[in-house]
């Protein structure tokens, strides 16, 4: 119940935050118009994965924005006050954290609101989507979490951020849908948990290899657990956490 308490007070205040909402719209109906206009000069509106990679997109550009959140509160200068209470700091890092993952969320009803209003094939949405789309948001949030922690350890986080964040978008498949790059990419679903979603998503298969995101899923935990907390003992060690 703490942990809730904590994700609601932080996703409030992520929610006032102006750049962090039209981040999550400009960048879904962005990519969303720019596959429309594709589409529609080669006559291919019918594509159902256009709405969907629209939200894929939309939904991991709201969750990376975690390391802006580890700056902002570097800024307002409540960053060390997080990080110490009295229960485990990667645990309060979560609760900061998993917000910009959830807000992105939003980024499909968007897409698919934008699908019906301009005629682009939107008939596939299922329970099994919606499956797919909770999937997402989990190995996203999941990801998330070890890449923003090591943002504590510099000021500079949305400097690098990209570097690390568009690599694993490309590798997950989201823009690489063309048969020949399937088998180079397929290994991926087993090594970055958002692979598998966003495969079964955009190629609208029945087969989700649910074993291959599990295992994702537990190496990017064990990894997670254990490195976020050496990473939180450092920075707090060097003063980083409280450094502007």
């Amino acid at each position: 119940m703490r942990f809730i308490r904590l994700f609601w007070f932080h996703l409030k205040i992520y929610a006032t935050n102006q750049y962090f909402i039209w981040l999550t719209i400009s960048s879904t109906v962005s990519i969303f118009l720019l596959q429309f206009v594709m589409a529609y000069s080669t006559h291919n509106l019918n594509d159902p994965s256009l709405w969907l990679r629209s939200g894929v997109f939309g939904l991991w550009s709201s969750a990376t924005t975690s390391a802006g959140c580890i700056g902002f509160q570097r800024f307002q200068g409540t960053l060390p006050y997080i990080t110490n209470t009295r229960i485990d700091s990667r645990v309060s890092l979560m609760a900061l954290l998993l917000p910009a993952s959830s807000f992105g969320l939003l980024a499909f009803p968007i897409s698919y609101l934008l699908a019906i209003i301009l005629g682009v094939n939107h008939a596939n949405l299922s329970w099994s989507i919606v499956f797919l789309v909770l999937a997402l948001w989990i190995s996203a949030s999941l990801m998330d979490f070890l890449i923003a922690a090591f943002f504590l350890l510099t000021t500079n986080a949305i400097v690098y951020e990209e570097l690390v964040t568009i690599p694993l978008l490309l590798v997950s498949g989201l823009f690489s849908t063309a048969p020949i790059l399937k088998p180079i990419l397929a290994p991926f679903q087993w090594l970055v948990p958002i692979s598998a979603p966003v495969h079964a998503l955009l190629n609208q298969s029945a087969n989700f290899n649910f074993l291959a995101f599990l295992t994702s899923c537990l190496l990017w935990i064990v990894v997670t657990w254990f490195v976020a907390n050496r990473v939180i003992l450092i920075a707090k060690r060097t003063g980083n956490v409280g450094l502007m």
